[in-house]
């Protein structure tokens, strides 16, 4: 037997596409990979969601013929394209050491940010950092990082951004970016003399 029976027996006689996935273990492009190449039988409701009715009977036919014949199944590696990218997956990289200096911290970000001028804007914090706008003006919104508001636009004295990016609260955030990671391992090797 190719399927658990006590598995199925929690779902519907008529499924949709989110479902039929879940008993056929498989992700939710190949699903609908097989949906629109008519590789499982199904009925199109002709709405905008959950538009697949698929009957229970040919879920199970589905799991016994891939069993039979996988080859009939293979998605091409060209469907798991992203626009004109292949999707990349995602790497783990190994988080640096929370810096245990501050004053070093802070004349290691002074230097970097030595030919921004003295008052920048969220753009250029953005393009520093690496993180999106939404989580810059999140941080301002927040009071973490203090900021002026001039004529609808956050503008931010670049003191304030090195007290920020020197803070424990910043280097010990969670899901850091990419850019902020490179910053902290960097910021290991740094010296005054550089």
């Amino acid at each position: 037997m190719t399927y658990d029976a006590k598995e199925l027996a929690q779902y519907p006689e008529i499924m949709n596409k989110e479902q039929m996935r879940k008993v056929c273990h498989i992700s939710k492009r190949t699903a609908h990979y097989l949906l629109q190449f008519n590789l499982i039988p199904h009925v199109c409701t002709g709405k905008k969601t959950r538009c697949y009715a698929i009957r229970k009977k040919d879920v199970i036919d589905f799991m016994i013929n891939r069993e039979v014949n996988p080859s009939r199944y293979i998605v091409p590696t060209s469907w798991y394209k992203y626009g004109n990218e292949d999707v990349q997956p995602y790497k783990i990289r190994i988080q640096p050491p929370l810096p245990n200096d501050p004053q070093k911290t802070r004349r290691y970000y002074e230097s970097k940010l030595a030919s921004y001028p003295d008052v920048i804007d969220v753009s250029a914090i953005v393009q520093f950092t690496g993180y999106n706008r939404h989580t810059v003006c999140k941080w301002i919104r927040f009071g973490k990082l203090r900021a002026l508001a001039l004529q609808h636009k956050y503008m931010i004295p670049k003191c304030y951004l090195i007290d920020w990016l020197s803070s424990d609260e910043h280097n010990s955030t969670l899901r850091k970016s990419r850019r902020h990671i490179d910053r902290l391992w960097e910021l290991q090797k740094w010296s005054d003399g550089q």
